[in-house]
This record gives C-alpha cells, structure tokens and sequence, in this order.
C-alpha cells in the first residue's frame, strides 16, 4: 500500500472485501482505490452488483473492510473502535441515502439539527442551510408533509451541518421524479462550484453523473475505468464512454 495523502479529503488504497454466502466467498471489492480532491465531485457507476454501494459503505465506516486502507481527512478508519468511529462519522462525513432516512416524528429544522451539538452559532447556521436549500418556509413540517425532492434537501442539510469533510450519496435521485432529480443535482454541483464541497455519488444513471467532475466505473468489485467530463452535460456522450469503459473491460 501506498502512504495515504492527508491533504486528500479521502484516499482509498487497494479494499477487499468478502462476504459468505454459504460455503463459497463472494469477492465484492478487489483493490479498489480511489483518491478524491477537496472540491471535487466524483461519480461511481456500475451495473447492479458492481460494488459500488459498497465501496461507498466502506468509505462511510458502515462495513469493515478485508484489506486495504480507507483514509478520511488523513485519519485511517481501521484505527478506530465503534464509539469513537461514530463520533468521528458524525464530523467528517455527511452521508445521503436514497431513502432519505429522516425521524418521521421531527421537523424539517430538527431533522438538520441532529447530529450537531448544541452551539452559539448553530442557529444561524441551521437558518443559512435552509435559507440555501430554499426550505424556510418548510422549517416546521414533517416529513410526510413534504414531497420527495424537499425530504431529500432536508437529508443533504442534515449531512452536511457539521461541515463534514466530504459528502456521501447513495442513489441520491433514486426516489425522485426527473424534474426534482435534476434540481437535486444542480444543487449538489453548486455545493461544490460555490462552496468547494467534496462529494462522491452513487449511481447508475448517465444524466446525474453528467454533473460530476470524473466519473469511477466498476465491475465485479474492480475498478474498469475512469473518466472526466469535462463539465459537459450531455448524458448521451457519457453513457456511451460508460458502456465503451464496460466493453473494454469485457475484452480484457
């Protein structure tokens, strides 16, 4: 392995990871690395079972890994036990799932504020997220009050309160219609055009990794390819250098 960069908002170097499933091993990672700049949104595709939701559950701590080493913000998540793992997910890494996963009981606005702690600023800091998220006037609703691509704002406020070291989306627009998907993605490239974000994105869809800087292609747990695009949105020109990236691999 390769000495991890801590200037890197995160530096994955050479994951395995393995699974049973019955007697035999199933391989989902095989030396998968991927460095990610700080203001950089980098996309992950892959058919169903390429491994990339869970190469992202790895970067996230939510599974450990075989092999290899996974770096954020400088610190190695190996050297961590469960309760300081938590407590350093809570800091630096601000995760979105397709799901939303928010309290049904709470607020929009309480929602946000969960895994901040209590501080002299995090009023004004919860007011400027909604401000910016165009969800003020929606503060006090309830989730079941508010339509997918508001819920999905609510969940990117919530990853993102305790200014998190780099950003994690699942499938992000998985449960959103296409208008709200495509309002979600500019907002997530605007995060990193204005506030030089990091973000690394899950998803099987052209015309939302169109919105990132580089595009990582998997298969069968390894990385196949890499590509920029150029700040183009041409989702037609990107799925066909996706499907080129598959047939190469398919040829090696």
């Amino acid at each position: 392995m390769t000495t991890p960069d801590s200037s890197l908002p995160l530096d994955v170097d050479q994951i395995g990871k393995s699974y049973r499933q019955g007697r035999a091993s199933v391989r989902a990672l095989k030396n998968v690395s991927l460095s990610v700049e700080a203001g950089e949104f980098v996309a992950i595709m892959g058919a169903s079972g390429s491994g990339k939701s869970t190469l992202l559950h790895a970067i996230a701590g939510l599974i450990d890994v075989d092999e290899g080493r996974v770096v954020i913000a400088g610190q190695d998540l190996a050297q961590f036990g469960d309760a300081a793992l938590t407590r350093f997910r809570r800091r630096q890494l601000g995760i979105v799932f397709q799901a939303y996963n928010l309290i049904p009981t709470l607020s929009a606005e309480d929602n946000i504020r969960l895994p901040a702690t209590a501080s002299a600023g995090l009023d004004r800091e919860v007011d400027a997220m909604l401000d910016r998220l165009g969800m003020t006037d929606r503060r006090q609703h309830k989730p079941a009050a508010l339509s997918g691509g508001e819920q999905q704002r609510v969940a990117i406020a919530r990853a993102l309160i305790c200014n998190p070291a780099i950003l994690l989306a699942d499938e992000p627009t998985g449960s959103l219609d296409s208008v709200s998907g495509t309002h979600l993605c500019q907002l997530l490239r605007a995060m990193v055009d204005e506030q030089g974000r990091s973000i690394v994105m899950v998803t099987h869809e052209p015309h939302v990794a169109m919105w990132a800087d580089r595009v990582v292609v998997l298969k069968d747990g390894e990385n196949l390819a890499e590509f920029a695009t150029d700040g183009r949105r041409d989702p037609q020109s990107l799925g066909n250098r996706y499907h080129q990236s598959l047939d190469a691999g398919c040829e090696r």
